[in-house]
């Protein structure tokens, strides 16, 4: 009986030491905490069209220069592409979850396909080095709404937007000024050495 829970013990020890799964190979993956990327691709898909909310190409911009942003801040973004150690393939999906009320009680505060009630986004990165894959991960994010105490002044705002029947089109910018942190924290949490 001592020996079933001494090996239970280990292994219960054992899964909890365990690092992320970040592997294309049999083998782990690290990368060395001060490692450097660059951009090399970045293609965002926008889901839910609404001449209310910001075109595409400002989505895909501001996403973009946000992670940039977020990169050069931790110190982990290169100067430029052949300075860099890891290049970074980025493919997501903005996904805007808009309000479409369809007549009912909502109808009379809120005009069909004017709020924003949601943003789903989700996204694939491909860490290169010397032109080969070295590891990829994957994230969808679903639902997500403002939080924190700057969150809850744009929920705010929403709601009088709700209230006064003019939209939340001003919340967008928030969405697309946060969301890459979740891509940066996903590059910080890969095992290092």
């Amino acid at each position: 009986m001592r020996v079933f829970a001494l090996l239970l013990a280990a292994c219960l020890m054992a899964g909890c030491a365990s690092k992320p799964d970040y592997y294309i190979s049999p083998a782990p993956v690290t990368i060395p905490k001060t490692a450097t990327y660059w951009i090399d691709t970045f293609n965002v898909e926008v889901v839910g069209k609404n001449e209310r909310f910001l075109p595409d190409d400002t989505v895909r911009e501001q996403l973009n220069s946000d992670l940039v942003g977020r990169l050069l801040d931790a110190g982990r973004y290169a100067s430029s592409k052949e300075t860099a150690d890891y290049l970074l393939d980025v493919e997501t999906v903005y996904a805007r979850r808009i309000q479409d009320t369809q007549g009912g009680f909502m109808s009379h505060l809120v005009a069909d396909n004017t709020l924003l009630a949601s943003v789903d986004f989700s996204y694939r990165v491909q860490v290169k080095k010397a032109g080969a894959e070295v590891l990829h991960f994957a994230q969808a994010r679903q639902g997500l709404m403002p939080g924190g105490a700057i969150g809850q002044l744009q929920n705010m705002k929403s709601m009088m937007g709700a209230l006064t029947n003019k939209g939340n089109s001003d919340v967008e910018g928030y969405y697309t000024g946060l969301l890459s942190r979740f891509i940066v924290d996903d590059l910080q949490a890969i095992p290092s050495r």
